[in-house]
């Protein structure tokens, strides 16, 4: 009895963690254009997705090009912009929606993002609401430490 008990709960548990799971497993974690936002000569995304949706999108313009035209082998700066996303599933399609955490003054995202998934690739090919794509390669299943930490200040200032 005690072992069935047991069972009981252990199977409760798992179905109760994963009832707030909103994006399936093979989506979640770190996704991007490049090997980092500071990869080669051209713009990167980047998109974190845990499984309860909470994510974080980041991009990097390409890098600056000296005035004078000299290239001392030395990357120039980037712009970066990093924004926290709810997303969703559609049917088979990702959906990342845009936010500011509660209390944050700013602009209101009135846009969604839509991504397709690619299992053969493990590539996302996301869809801007101006029809510009991006294709975002699989870089590992778990979110980096400090992306955590920021979306645990987001959490944080949600909850207020």
């Amino acid at each position: 009895m005690d072992r069935i008990l047991t069972l009981l709960c252990a199977t409760l548990l798992h179905l109760t963690a994963n009832a707030a799971d909103v994006v399936p497993a093979h989506l979640t974690g770190e996704w991007g254009t490049g090997a980092s936002l500071y990869d080669g000569k051209q713009e990167q995304a980047d998109v974190y997705l845990l499984p309860d949706g909470l994510g974080m999108m980041a991009g990097s313009s390409a890098p600056a090009q000296r005035a004078d035209g000299v290239d001392d082998g030395k990357p120039g700066p980037r712009a970066l912009v990093g924004f926290p996303v709810h997303a969703k599933m559609d049917g088979d399609t990702l959906v990342l929606h845009p936010f500011l955490p509660a209390g944050v003054p700013g602009m209101k995202a009135e846009f969604d993002i839509n991504c397709r998934y690619a299992q053969a690739d493990q590539a996302l090919t996301c869809t801007w609401p101006d029809n510009k794509s991006i294709l975002l390669k699989r870089r590992g299943d778990t979110v980096p430490a400090e992306v955590m930490r920021m979306l645990d200040q987001v959490e944080l200032k949600n909850k207020r």
